[in-house]
């Protein structure tokens, strides 16, 4: 059976590549940053852990600095996902079918498919949660050194993909208190949580380095900025869960609700209320916090492989398969949209599913983007230059598509800190007769203007995307910096 869901998932990994050789969409400014960290290797970085930055690095340099360099970790991430359901579903129920079929339920799920495409620090956190939720119900159940020793590991990667592995602990303790007391005697538990403590070692020596920026900005995400209204939370809310209905499938969704349902009812079964608990608790966290502030549909979703387990569990149980397959089917057409809407622009319903409202559009341009700017450099003419953006999403995209990658500097203007930052600036140009190459959403701002002598052109590029200008982009040749006042970091 193993051999069906390795075939099965390669199939998706061979699709996966071939779209992203077609070159239909650019990185997302995200990951073209993750990319730039690879660039500069280090033990921390400002707003996430640093194994995404390793995982770039060993990628790239097998497959170059190219899309694929940096997809090929997500679509592998995929793939294991699909193989370790599998192992899971079989330890846990003892039923190769029903283990092969939970493998394939989650490739109609658009969050998984997402994750294991596009390379964000969520494609290497769902894995070793993952990885953690499984080994560590195995070492509950058998206690065997290894298996506590792998669950530190797995932790510990996960630690260094993003801090919300932090998450794991609150549910894993709640099970034990209810079902598994004695393990709180077992000395293997505790050197589990010591062996994944180990892992943040590093990220905290580079936050001691740097003025504890990380911890900064991570209590900025989680701070709400000012009292809101009674109706702003309920809209707050509202779009939270709406958002988690769609990237989990609005056809697949009555499945889901019942094996959440069905699993609280069920939740005498250990097996079912393992399951059961760390989706729900994760959930119920962001709920929380989108009382106050508005919640990215993808930072709850690492946590959703064991809902999809629960969700295939009761539709073979029930033996739902007919309604599944239609929900299933309609699922996967949804995806297919989402990854390759032009087709409806073909046979005229493209006013079915906008531009506007298409994410591919966050994806596009910047490659022409890249061109655009390599075209300005090589007419200078000159090396004295340098390229720099208030922006870190223009900055990277335009180090990743620049000719030759050259490094693009960020200046601090009226925006919160960003990894840039931390990193070498102009500075070191000024009073030396460079160039500056400008690139931004807006117009020259003021103390950019002032800081060189002269404006020597200005170009503008358009972002098409099906046929609507997304976005103007402006580029300003600017000779001579002398010196440039940016502002004060005060934001995190």
């Amino acid at each position: 059976m193993i051999y069906r869901v390795i075939t099965a998932h390669l199939i998706i990994v061979f699709l996966k590549v071939f779209y992203t050789l077609l070159n239909i969409t650019d990185l997302s400014t995200e990951e073209a940053q993750y990319w730039v960290w690879s660039k500069n290797l280090d033990i921390g970085y400002y707003s996430k852990p640093p194994l995404i930055a390793y995982m770039n690095f060993i990628s790239t340099s097998i497959f170059g600095d190219t899309e694929l360099g940096v997809r090929i970790n997500a679509i592998l991430i995929g793939f294991l996902i699909g193989i370790v359901v599998f192992l899971f579903v079989k330890d846990l129920f003892k039923d190769e079918d029903l283990a092969f079929f939970s493998s394939i339920f989650i490739i109609g799920v658009p969050a998984y498919q997402i994750g294991s495409y596009i390379f964000l620090t969520d494609s290497p956190l769902a894995l070793f949660w993952l990885l953690t939720v499984y080994m560590f119900y195995k070492a509950v159940n058998e206690n065997r050194p290894y298996q506590w020793i792998l669950t530190g590991f797995f932790a510990g990667l996960g630690f260094l993909s993003k801090f919300l592995i932090v998450l794991f602990l609150p549910p894993a303790l709640l099970f034990l208190i209810f079902y598994r007391k004695e393990i709180f005697k077992e000395k293997w538990f505790y050197i589990s949580v010591g062996i994944a403590s180990l892992f943040t070692v590093p990220v905290l020596i580079w936050n001691f380095q740097n003025d504890f920026v990380t911890f900064k900005h991570v209590f900025n995400l989680g701070e709400a900025k000012r009292e809101i209204s009674f109706q702003k939370s309920i809209s707050y809310i509202a779009e939270y869960i709406g958002s988690q209905i769609g990237i989990n499938s609005v056809f697949l969704f009555p499945f889901f609700a019942y094996a959440l349902y069905r699993g609280f009812a069920d939740r005498r079964d250990t097996k079912i209320f393992y399951l059961w608990i760390f989706p729900v608790f994760v959930f119920l966290v962001f709920l929380y916090i989108s009382r106050k502030k508005g919640i990215e549909a993808n930072w709850p979703a690492f946590s959703y492989a064991t809902l999809y387990i629960l969700g295939a569990y009761y539709v073979y149980k029930k033996r739902w398969f007919r309604s599944f397959a239609a929900a299933f089917l309609l699922s996967v057409w949804s995806i297919l949209t989402l990854f390759y809407p032009f087709y409806l622009d073909k046979i005229g319903l493209g006013k079915l599913y906008p531009p506007k409202i298409d994410p591919i559009h966050r994806m596009t341009g910047w490659e022409g983007l890249g061109k655009k700017v390599s075209e300005i450099v090589r007419d200078l003419k000159t090396d004295k230059y340098f390229v720099f953006s208030r922006n870190y999403h223009i900055a990277s995209q335009l180090w990743f598509y620049m000719e030759g990658n050259p490094r693009v500097y960020t200046v601090v203007i009226s925006r919160r800190m960003n990894q840039f930052d931390l990193w070498p600036g102009i500075e070191q140009f000024e009073g030396k007769g460079y160039t500056g190459i400008y690139v931004t959403y807006s117009g020259l701002h003021t103390k950019v203007k002032n800081s060189f002598r002269k404006v020597k052109a200005h170009y503008s590029y358009d972002i098409i995307y099906r046929g609507w200008k997304y976005k103007t982009i402006h580029i300003y040749v600017l000779e001579d910096l002398i010196k440039l006042q940016q502002d004060r970091i005060e934001r995190y």
